[in-house]
């Protein structure tokens, strides 16, 4: 007998430090955690019989990072100590080369709508999806890759040294010149040459364009553009959604 494929449908949930994101279905939209209506509303969507499955992605979370053959997994509280005050809630992701261990406080802003639901629920850091994306984009040769991702109020940093994992770093910036800042600061701790090696931007968007400009007077700069991301702005904040086929902008 021919085994009939059923198609299981997903809500994803991007949780932010002062609001969450919801894509499910048809209906996609933004809401903080205190509006009483949209929470409402966002309950009465994941109640629909055809989402088996929430996959929640924790962007408010800072992660620390272990190498897998390393872990101790009775210790793991002891991770988080050195960058986070939240030690309750902890959730541990596995990248898909089996190679680090990501240990995060899972927040519980959308404990009240969830905490009754059947579904079932995956977690999993931003950083991550992030690493996992980018063993997809290392290109097999010698030295330094020298990855950015920035947003509008940040920026992350990584890392690899002949396609292997060596640095991640989040940095809180105002302007080009902060950026800059750190971004040499960094370079110049893993004795980057800006001769010969250069900055990879992921994306490349109009908004950015004194960043990218200040930065290639002093380095070499590149950019993977993915045709299939999309933007959404959202109050001050602007972001795109991180899954498998997409990157943070």
């Amino acid at each position: 007998m021919q085994k009939i494929k059923t198609k299981i449908s997903k809500a994803s949930i991007y949780q932010f430090e002062n609001f969450f994101h919801l894509s499910s279905l048809n209906e996609s939209f933004s809401s903080s955690y205190s509006d009483k209506n949209q929470l409402k509303v966002v309950a009465n969507i994941l109640k629909n019989d055809s989402i088996k499955a929430i996959d929640i992605t924790h962007f408010n979370s800072p992660p620390s990072i272990i190498p897998s053959k390393y872990y101790d997994k009775s210790i793991r509280a002891k991770y988080l100590e050195t960058n986070s005050k939240i030690l309750r809630s902890i959730e541990e992701d596995i990248s898909s080369d089996k190679k680090i261990t990501v240990i995060y406080s899972k927040r519980e802003n959308l404990s009240q709508i969830l905490k009754n639901d059947e579904k079932k629920i995956n977690h999993t850091n931003y950083f991550t999806k992030l690493y996992n994306y980018l063993l997809g984009q290392l290109q097999n040769s010698d030295g330094l890759s020298f990855f950015v991702s920035l947003s509008d109020i940040s920026f992350e940093v990584v890392i690899f040294n002949n396609n292997k994992f060596v640095f991640f770093n989040s940095f809180d910036i105002s302007d080009e010149n902060e950026f800059l800042y750190y971004t040499f600061f960094v370079l110049k701790n893993y004795h980057v040459s800006i001769n010969s090696d250069k900055i990879i931007f992921l994306g490349k968007y109009d908004r950015f364009d004194k960043f990218y400009n200040l930065v290639s007077k002093y380095s070499k700069i590149d950019f993977i553009e993915d045709n299939i991301n999309s933007l959404a702005s959202y109050e001050s904040q602007s972001f795109s959604i991180l899954n498998e086929n997409n990157i943070r902008k």
